[in-house]
């Protein structure tokens, strides 16, 4: 009797060990929508988690005497798929530092706190496995969570449509278009379409670089581009683990410069 019960349990362990690498053999290669400001095309495969985190990320202005200061720690996208080409996400930025200095470098304002929540839905239309195109709709809506000096305490929403290209040789391109319903400092809603294109090069099998153009049209009372290109690095530790830093210069609009590192993981 106990050795019909080991040998069903070594069985039943043997058999779970070869559903695990079945699966494994058979899910697609890990894609992110992080470190590039650009949205992927490509969803997480059922039934698999994907966390992707913003371990640290500092935004300082550039071109006033006077300077603003957002520092995001530990910011997590938490993503699930739902269905071969569905998947469920939920953006959230634990800590988030304001900090406000005059012309002589001195901090006249600060605020701390969590910031706001993001849940968005990605389903891919078409290359979600195969091909050198792939195609995703991404509607998205902000919970106005954050605290009340750190945000407009209002609900946004908008649409990303994210395409990507592979051209073969380790390159591709990616892009998308936001159309989005944002809200003002004197909480009037605007339209605020936004586009970006990035370029990327496999350098060998776990080491990748980009470069990125951004811009963002504001379109409430002062109306003007919010235009940044952007460059950065990704490392893939493992299969299921990749570390990423760059930075965002934002050189038109609110020009700022923007470092930050990341860190993604899919289990």
């Amino acid at each position: 009797m106990r050795a019909l019960l080991l040998v069903t349990m070594f069985g039943g362990a043997a058999t779970a060990a070869e559903i695990m690498e079945t699966r494994r053999e058979k899910v697609r290669p890990m894609t992110t929508d992080r470190p590039d400001q650009t949205e992927g095309a490509y969803t997480v495969p059922k039934g698999w988690f994907q966390i992707e985190s913003g371990l640290f990320s500092h935004s300082s202005r550039l071109n006033t005497e006077e300077r603003t200061e957002i520092t995001n720690y530990a910011e997590v996208n938490l993503k699930y798929g739902i269905a071969h080409d569905l998947d469920l996400q939920v953006i959230w930025v634990p800590h988030v530092r304001h900090r406000h200095k005059d012309a002589g470098g001195q901090v006249t304002d600060e605020a701390d706190g969590h910031g706001d929540g993001f849940f968005r839905a990605k389903w891919n239309v078409a290359g979600n496995d195969e091909g050198a195109y792939a195609l995703s709709l991404m509607p998205w809506v902000k919970a106005p969570l954050a605290e009340p000096t750190l945000g407009n305490n209002i609900w946004e929403f908008g649409l990303g449509i994210n395409q990507a290209f592979d051209l073969g040789g380790g390159f591709s391109v990616g892009s998308s278009l936001f159309l989005n319903q944002a809200v003002n400092l004197d909480n009037d809603p605007y339209f605020e379409p936004t586009i970006s294109a990035v370029l990327g090069w496999a350098v060998t099998e776990r080491v990748g670089i980009y470069v990125e153009f951004f811009s963002a049209w504001r379109m409430d009372e002062e109306r003007y581009w919010l235009t940044s290109v952007d460059g950065g690095i990704t490392f893939l530790i493992t299969e299921n683990l990749q570390f990423d830093a760059g930075v965002n210069w934002f050189f038109r609009g609110e020009c700022a410069v923007n470092p930050f590192v990341g860190l993604s993981w899919r289990f």
